[in-house]
């Protein structure tokens, strides 16, 4: 068989910048690994010159194709780490680098890009992961790590994953870089991640906020409570048991005391919370969501991914989530033009939130 028809080991979709890290590491450790990205400045510099780790020495050469269909082989793990809105171009081209016995794992924030993936594959070929590390492109060609803290996890979402010798392999290559966990519950580790992301992102989107100034500012650490008690109420009618980010029990995270919580749960919980918000302004505080970038440069975003998926749910279920669907309609309105980023937004949002609120309480009470 000719060396280009050999089966590779792992193909990275999207060389950006975890993308980027991960093929870095791979390579560093052997592993056979390739990368398609679209046509850039980005994709240019690794082609010519390689993709470097800001503070390593000198950039790695790896294989990158601008398409799919120009890389020439199938993999055996392919790992799709481009933006939410691009997963459906990527599937519609996996059969040209993919058997019937590959593995393809969304490694993306949000949620809807598994239910994508398996319009093009059976189940048994997708991998949901949740990615816990961070990183940006600084530079053409040039990744710089922003956090550490943070693992790998991945896993089936309606299978046990946990003894799967093609996931233990991946665990066992992801491990080169950082600790990855293959999980049976990945639906519960990447709903948490869910009820995070879309807290922070489009409440900064349409505020034009820092992290800092969301959860230091008392109105819209009250929201944070209102958007965090909706995504958890969501997951639990759902059934899925929720894990914890970062070991922290998301509940921890804005806790707003419940009457059935006793004494010690509720001090316990309120010192978490305290010492999350502390932390999150010192490590974070500066950071604007990619959402709001998105949203300053013209570009759509990712909120259907995101409140967007809860509130999809949430109707499904015949659940109502007020502030996840405002948020929805208002990112779509500055994506049209229709309304400005800015704290203007702020009385709307708070109204609705107040709406959340007691309908949350209700529909508890109902279910």
């Amino acid at each position: 068989m000719a060396k280009d028809m050999l089966l590779g080991q792992v193909l990275i979709v999207g060389a950006g910048a975890i993308g980027g890290v991960t093929g870095i590491t791979l390579h560093q450790n052997d592993i056979d690994v390739s990368f398609v990205n679209r046509k850039s400045a980005h994709f240019d510099k690794v082609k010519k010159d390689g993709i470097i780790i800001e503070g390593q020495e000198k950039p790695v050469k790896i294989p990158i194709y601008s398409s799919l269909k120009d890389v020439g082989r199938k993999f055996e793990h392919i790992l799709v780490v481009v933006k939410n809105l691009n997963t459906e171009e990527v599937m519609k081209n996996i059969k040209h680098v993919s058997t019937d016995k590959t593995l393809v794992y969304s490694m993306q924030n949000g949620f809807g890009n598994t239910d994508i993936m398996r319009k093009y594959l059976p189940e048994n070929q997708v991998v949901a992961g949740v990615v816990g590390w961070g990183a940006n492109k600084i530079a053409p060609g040039v990744i710089r790590i922003t956090s550490t803290s943070g693992d790998f996890i991945i896993g089936f979402e309606h299978k046990k994953s946990s003894d799967d010798p093609k996931l233990l392999q991946m665990q066992k290559w992801l491990n080169f870089w950082k600790r990855t966990e293959v999980a049976d519950n990945i639906l519960g580790f990447r709903w948490s991640k869910l009820v995070v992301n879309s807290i922070i992102a489009p409440m900064g989107g349409l505020l034009g906020w820092t992290l800092g100034e969301l959860v230091q500012d008392p109105r819209t650490a009250k929201i944070i409570m209102d958007l965090k008690d909706e995504g958890i109420f969501i997951g639990e009618a759902q059934k899925i048991e929720l894990e914890k980010v970062d070991n922290i029990d998301i509940r921890s995270f804005f806790y707003r005391p419940k009457p059935k919580d006793g004494f010690f749960k509720k001090l316990k919980n309120k010192t978490l919370s305290a010492i999350i918000k502390r932390v999150s302004v010192k490590r974070h505080g500066k950071i604007r969501s990619s959402l709001l970038w998105d949203l300053e440069n013209g570009r759509k975003t990712e909120v259907d991914f995101l409140n967007g998926y809860i509130a999809r749910k949430a109707k499904e279920l015949g659940l109502e989530v007020p502030v996840n669907s405002f948020l929805v309609k208002a990112i779509h309105e500055i994506e049209d033009g229709k309304r400005e980023i800015g704290e203007q937004n702020l009385s709307e949002l708070q109204a609705i939130a107040d709406i959340s609120r007691e309908k949350v309480k209700e529909q508890e009470r109902q279910l």
